[in-house]
């Protein structure tokens, strides 16, 4: 997941696919849903107005509050301390009526990205992923959450047995600490190509059987990484989740991610995400709606070209979830963009 306070930010988230549960995997839960696409989750990370959000959030139909803040030590073994504040945003999403989630990331603030290097330190060795699943059962059980969601990004392809084993011994240890019914969930880097999902360190139908739901990123198609374009094209994510079903993962399990932002790209644009009602604003008129893509577009006045998610981008992919008999829909985040109204 992009995260709002990057060293980027600091300078200025159809067709009826099989479905059913593998073998050996998740017991049926209500949080994982019978597949009517009605599930919503979404993310916040502590911050200013954010318990605003997340009261908002939930009143307009969030059923899983994802709190970002565990974050893995840059060389893999342990976590490092959590941001003030996670505690009363789990407080407030419970107190709601939401479940609640911790997210566990290996985003390094040294880089400003995702480290690598710092997962694979984890995922291949036993006594760092031992104690990073003491510590995160400790974390969830501390903050009252009712789940932990793994969010291990640009990983390798060395990396996928590790990573099936981190789940199933973390999801063992939820269960030992927290109860039958807690969760371990996954937000996954998205492809459409099913050796670019082993390449990023995915084995789908091996991780299939230790988790209860997988979020899909299904935005940041494209970014200040690359040229311009979509954040996340319905075609694009809807041929995502047919790739991952087709690898393993039940359809009623997975969550259809859904950007609150955009980018821009040219002369002095950088890597920041812009939120939707800001890319609006600098758009104006010249605002363009693709109901190919389901996003907005718009060439602004200096030459930038800037592409963006908004409410009615989170309207169309709740749709798309409800045709694709997924689980329902994740919003990064809500520190950029509000939850819509139905």
């Amino acid at each position: 997941m992009r995260r709002v306070t990057t060293a980027a930010t600091t300078v200025a988230v159809a067709a009826l696919l099989l479905s059913g549960c593998s073998a050996g995997g998740p017991a049926d839960r209500s949080a994982v849903g019978g597949g009517d696409g009605s599930a919503v989750e979404g993310y916040v990370e502590p911050g200013r107005g954010a318990a605003e959000r997340v009261r908002t959030a939930v009143d307009r139909g969030a059923t899983v509050i994802g709190v970002d803040g565990a974050a893995l030590s840059d060389d893999g073994t342990h976590l490092l301390e959590t941001p003030d504040g996670l505690g009363d945003l789990v407080g407030v999403a419970a107190d709601a009526g939401a479940t609640t989630e911790v997210l566990f990331s290996n985003y390094s603030s040294a880089v400003g990205d995702f480290s690598p290097e710092g997962a694979t330190a984890l995922l291949s060795s036993v006594a760092n992923r031992e104690r990073v699943v003491g510590q995160l059962v400790d974390l969830a059980a501390e903050l009252g959450t009712d789940g932990v969601q793994i969010d291990l990004e640009s990983m390798r392809d060395q990396d996928r047995d590790g990573l099936v084993a981190f789940a199933r011994e973390l999801r063992a240890a939820v269960h030992d600490r927290l109860g039958d019914r807690a969760e371990v969930s996954i937000a996954m880097m998205s492809s459409t190509d099913p050796a670019e999902y082993r390449d990023r360190g995915y084995d789908l139908d091996r991780l299939a059987e230790h988790l209860d739901r997988v979020v899909l990123m299904t935005y940041d198609q494209h970014g200040p990484w690359g040229g311009p374009g979509t954040i996340g094209a319905l075609s694009w994510a809807q041929e995502a989740v047919r790739t991952a079903v087709d690898g393993g993962v039940p359809a009623e399990r997975i969550d259809v991610g859904v950007a609150g932002y955009g980018y821009a790209w040219g002369a002095g644009s950088d890597a920041a995400p812009i939120p939707a009602a800001a890319a609006a604003r600098l758009a104006g008129d010249g605002a363009e709606w693709s109901d190919r893509t389901g996003e907005w577009s718009a060439t602004l006045d200096d030459g930038r070209a800037l592409h963006w998610s908004d409410a009615r981008s989170y309207e169309v992919r709740r749709d798309l979830a409800r045709e694709l008999g997924v689980h329902g829909v994740a919003l990064w985040s809500l520190n950029l963009s509000p939850l819509p109204a139905d």
